[in-house]
């Protein structure tokens, strides 16, 4: 099925999160790293000298009938006179303030993406069940996020987004979500059924990413335990680690990628 207007915003929005703003032009280049193209998608159009999935992303801004938009309250397209030259800007903020990321906050966007080669995951490691046990475990990090922004900005419940879901393991990460203040945030999701002092097991491609963001402030490991799969994880706890704090605080066993407290 083709990649309509609806699920490219969608898609521009992970896109947004990688590399803070990008113009119009960007946008198109490296949309492929967020969207597999099916073959309508790669159709050439026949009324520009591209794709019809890339020619969408330009009828987004053409359609667009103001200077400025904000869309899934996550980022705005600011329009120039010449569409490819629109600027894609991430936002923070709740409750209708956001307003776009900083320079600062866009350079060390663009440096972790930089520094951060994703690679394959051998899932040879990981059985079918360990598989889905970890996925319930992410869900249940999902609805504990949308809760906690339901109490203090209903409309911003959207800008939850699971992202393993959605594109796999390969983003070094799991689910997007955002602060009480409304700035964008990155979860890694780590479940056992048993306890805090239970050992989890991390990919090579999840340590790197969170040793390149050691100081980082906007990376979390949501370390979920007591929990159990029958009943959605109805007694399970989370514990919020940061990437500083895993990597004083926890051994990491390169052999077999296990991680137990020290």
């Amino acid at each position: 099925m083709a990649t309509n207007e609806t699920s490219l915003k969608e898609a521009v929005k992970l896109l947004l999160e990688k590399y803070g703003q990008l113009s119009t032009t960007e946008v198109k280049s490296h949309l492929h790293e967020v969207i597999d193209f099916d073959d309508e998608d790669l159709l050439p159009s026949s009324t520009r000298n591209e794709s019809k999935v890339i020619q969408r992303i330009g009828n987004i801004v053409s359609h667009q009938t103001v200077q400025a938009k904000d869309y899934l309250g996550s980022y705005r397209i600011e329009k120039h006179p010449r569409p490819i030259n629109a600027v894609w800007t991430l936002l923070s903020g709740i409750n209708g303030s956001q307003q776009p990321i900083s320079k600062t906050n866009i350079s060390k966007r663009r440096q972790r993406k930089s520094q951060f080669k994703p690679v394959k995951t051998d899932w040879s490691l990981l059985n079918e069940e360990h598989s889905n046990f970890g996925r319930a475990g992410e869900e249940f990090v999902v609805r504990s996020e949308q809760s906690e922004i339901e109490t203090f900005s209903p409309a911003d419940v959207i800008r939850v987004v699971h992202l393993s879901a959605l594109q796999g393991d390969g983003a070094g990460f799991d689910i997007l979500s955002i602060d009480k203040l409304g700035n964008p945030i990155s979860i890694e999701v780590k479940t056992t059924s048993g306890g805090l002092d239970t050992p989890f097991y991390m990919t090579e491609n999840e340590r790197q990413y969170f040793e390149i963001n050691k100081s980082a402030n906007d990376l979390f490991l949501y370390r979920v335990y007591n929990f159990n799969i029958a009943n959605n994880g109805a007694n399970a706890l989370i514990k919020k680690i940061t990437p500083a704090e895993l990597f004083n605080k926890y051994n990491f066993d390169p052999t077999n990628y296990k991680v137990s407290p020290k």
